[in-house]
């Protein structure tokens, strides 16, 4: 229900917002303003440029030929009438209405303040989490790794026999222990390709940083100092910093070479990581277990085609062996027969949990007990002979190719590797949309009901997916500056009385939490994105699996968190508006980047350290211990069966997908900011430091195994760093540009622009590096070796409403 909560009020809030801002006349002055916050950034961007107020003397001089100018004609109105209701507040910009604050002079107190809760934030829950995996370790331990003991005299039945988890022998401080002697291998072992993938990111971040950030610091942090320090208008903060006033030419070259150095420092490290991860690709490729290994996923399979017996003849006749094609297994649409097997389960475990408490009230016939558990039974009995015969109806109709229930979609199993590799590179008829054929993801992460769908449905609902994330990417401004003007500090002092009295009294609270407040804020409000962007990948994108559900929400919500959380600043128009902006003009986008980034640093450094609590938060499992003991106190199950409901945590906020976006954003941060602001290395190593050790031991020693996606979230984090670091080019440019003389381009903004030439270079060396399938040669070892795996298949591609053996009574 929380989640179906905050759903709503990310995906749906928005949209009334925006709705109301659109008829400002049906509002008095006060809530017209609240109402329409994306006017009031256009109306502050036109002032900005001298637009608002001039604006019959500018259509005099110029065409209205600037996208600026047709805004403010068409707006004008609408913006006079919201700059009478603000008053004297008509000069606030929007950046500080959504809390990015810019550099000033009480910086200093505002990062004690973040750096004290921060570090009380961390101790606490450190504190918390030792004492909650003493006294509560199997919320915090794999099944696999404790035992299981049977209660009571023996006499009950294996199966409904009640088991506890046998206390395992931890301290408070031993997963420490653990945690440093993780090997890459444990953690494949564990976790996976993924898992290995998702901390090796942030290792590659980490030695990146190591590099570069010593070599900033020691060139960059004297010289800012040495240009700001008989400055009297700025903190110890901002004298190491880039500033804003022009710098002698001699410190701009400086800097074009740091960008050089940032650039091909980077470059370098990620192409040895890629080559390292290509390897461990390879290696997991050859250990893909049966029936993945050898199996083809096929798509617009021809009508004639679409029942199993004429798929597994049709690919028999291909190969020209009747020993080639193991089986075939046609997608079907099952209608209602899920949601019966559904009730069967329900039902099953209700018969288990009436035969527990059967057992320990004496096993005596003719008690409540006893005829409880015969209506139980009979419930199960009713609801197996429906499913049977569902079953049944739906098997006789995919024989016959029943079109209302096979569809274009299927696996085909060949008995060798080497056959499924050969198979999935042919073109099989002369249309080439017929047999499409590609890598299945594994069997136990299938989502049946999207590969039910034809594939022009299919790019259908891709579209729809599309079109809802980016109109959340569109109306997201408004509904945070909405948002953000309810939660400063001044708004919950009016809405507390109590709290402002205190906070008059004691003035040093009200500039250290001002700060703390607005970046606490921006993270509040972003907590409920992931959820939002879930929902609209699994529901509405036809993804075929949870992984690759996963992959596009890595893609997604980290190219979200790029935009509005580091980017912000200079979207203050709109995302539409500023991308149509940089369209008509693209060298806009080195001033969009330079007026606003490099003096917006220490906000960041604010929220990177209020950041440290999010992976303690995670360690702490809140939700999963919550579920445990709910299942155990009020739903009676056994500690086994609890474990297994409580599990796994939510995949919106906590998959791989998500971690992996907000890796990107602690290195986007710290790329963004590491020439203009160095002191950002202390709060990333920090960051990255504290992330590393939760995560090690979330992933390897406390969470569930996840589907494999083989790496694919490593190429897309590893695209989406080249990404951050382009932004980081253009961002220096500017700045460069900016600090100079007369702002000229010649010279170091331009030797810095050219340091793209050597991040191309590294991206195609990056790109050579085939990972995606095995050189031919090592397939025919592979398979020729594949007779240890073919005798341990890893499940089967049957949709589990089907599966026969659901009918078997427990």
């Amino acid at each position: 229900m929380p989640c179906i909560v905050r759903c709503f009020a990310v995906a749906f809030l928005p949209f009334c917002f925006s709705h109301r801002a659109a008829d400002q006349s049906c509002l008095p002055d006060a809530k017209a303003v609240r109402a329409a916050p994306s006017l009031l950034a256009v109306s502050q961007h036109l002032q900005r440029k001298g637009a608002v107020g001039n604006q019959s003397k500018e259509a005099a001089v110029a065409p209205n030929d600037d996208l600026a100018q047709t805004l403010e004609d068409a707006l004008s109105w609408e913006i006079k009438q919201i700059e009478k209701s603000m008053g004297e507040k008509g000069d606030e910009k929007p950046s500080k209405v959504m809390g990015v604050a810019l550099n000033g002079k009480d910086d200093l107190r505002m990062l004690r303040g973040a750096v004290i809760i921060g570090f009380a934030g961390v101790a606490l829950l450190f504190i918390v989490f030792c004492l909650m995996r003493k006294f509560a370790p199997w919320v915090y331990l794999r099944e696999e790794d404790m035992e299981l003991e049977p209660l009571g005299d023996g006499t009950a039945s294996p199966a409904t026999a009640p088991r506890f988890f046998a206390n395992p022998h931890v301290t408070l401080l031993d997963w420490t222990r653990k945690v440093r002697q993780t090997t890459p291998e444990d953690e494949m072992a564990a976790a996976g390709l993924d898992g290995w993938a998702f901390l090796e990111f942030r290792r590659l971040i980490w030695r990146i940083f190591s590099v570069i950030g010593a070599m900033l610091a020691v060139v960059l942090l004297p010289m800012h100092y040495q240009a700001h320090k008989d400055s009297q208008m700025l903190d110890i903060l901002s004298i190491f910093d880039i500033g804003r006033d022009p710098l002698p030419d001699w410190m701009l070259w400086v800097h074009a070479v740091m960008v050089w150095f940032v650039v091909g420092a980077s470059s370098w490290t990620i192409s040895m990581a890629q080559e390292h991860f290509t390897e461990r690709r390879y290696q997991w490729l050859k250990e893909i277990p049966f029936p993945r290994a050898n199996t083809v996923l096929v798509r617009n399979i021809p009508a004639m085609y679409r029942s199993d017996a004429a798929l597994l003849q049709y690919f028999t006749n291909v190969f020209n062996d009747k020993d080639a094609v193991e089986r075939a297994y046609v997608v079907r649409r099952t209608g209602q027969l899920p949601r019966q097997v559904k009730n069967l389960k329900a039902a099953k475990l209700e018969v288990l949990h009436a035969k527990q408490h059967w057992e320990e009230a004496g096993s005596e016939e003719e008690t409540p007990e006893w005829f409880y558990l015969q209506r139980c039974q009979k419930r199960v009995k009713t609801i197996t002979e429906e499913v049977a015969a569902a079953q049944g109806r739906l098997k006789d109709a995919a024989a016959r190719g029943d079109p209302l229930v096979c569809t274009s979609t299927g696996f085909v199993t060949f008995n060798t590797e080497l056959t499924a590799r050969l198979a999935s590179r042919e073109q099989y008829t002369r249309d080439v949309t017929d047999f499409q054929i590609s890598m299945p993801p594994d069997p136990e992460d299938v989502i049946y009901d999207n590969l039910a769908d034809q594939e022009i449905n299919s790019t259908g609902w891709n579209w729809a997916g599309v079109a809802a994330i980016w109109g959340v990417f569109t109306i997201w401004i408004p509904f945070v500056v909405l948002i953000s003007s309810w939660t400063t500090f001044g708004a919950v002092q009016e809405m507390l009385p109590s709290l402002k009295e205190f906070v008059q009294q004691h003035p040093w609270l009200d500039k250290i939490l001002t700060g703390v407040f607005a970046t606490i804020a921006l993270k509040v409000v972003l907590a409920f994105l992931p959820t939002a962007l879930y929902l609209i990948i699994r529901n509405l994108m036809s993804v075929k699996s949870s992984s690759e559900a996963q992959i596009l929400m890595q893609r997604w919500y980290g190219l979200f968190l790029v935009m509005f959380v580091l980017l912000v600043t200079s979207l203050s128009r709109g995302v539409t508006l500023t991308l149509v902006s940089i369209a008509q003009k693209p060298g806009r986008i080195f001033s969009l980047l330079a007026d606003f980034l490099p003096s917006a640093s220490h906000f960041y450094f604010n929220y990177m350290i209020l950041g440290w609590t999010v992976p303690l938060l995670e360690l702490a499992r809140n939700a999963n211990f919550a579920k445990f003991h709910a299942f155990r106190w009020f739903f009676s199950m056994s500690m086994q069966e609890a474990k297994e409901y409580s599990e796994p945590e939510d995949p919106a906020s906590y998959g791989v997908g998500a971690r992996m976006a907000y890796s990107l954003l602690t290195a986007a941060i710290t790329f963004t900011f590491c020439s203009c602001s160095p002191l950002i290395f202390i709060f990333a190593f920090i960051t990255l430091a504290l992330s590393q050790a939760t995560y090690t031991y979330l992933v390897v020693y406390a969470e569930k195994k996840k589907p494999d996606t083989g790496g694919l979230l490593w190429v897309h984090g590893i695209n989406q760093l080249f990404m951050v670091i382009t932004i980081y080019i253009l961002l220096m440019t500017g700045v460069l540009q900016m600090l100079s003389q007369n702002r000229r381009w010649l010279g170091p903004p331009l030797v810095a622009l050219a340091s793209v030439v050597a991040l191309y270079a590294g991206k195609v060396r990056v790109d050579s590096l085939a990972f995606d399938v095995l050189p031919l040669e090592e397939v025919v070892r592979t398979s020729r070796e594949s007779g240890e795996k073919a005798k341990h298949p890893h499940g089967r591609y049957l949709q589990p409403e089907c599966d026969p053996d659901l009918l078997a009574l427990s």
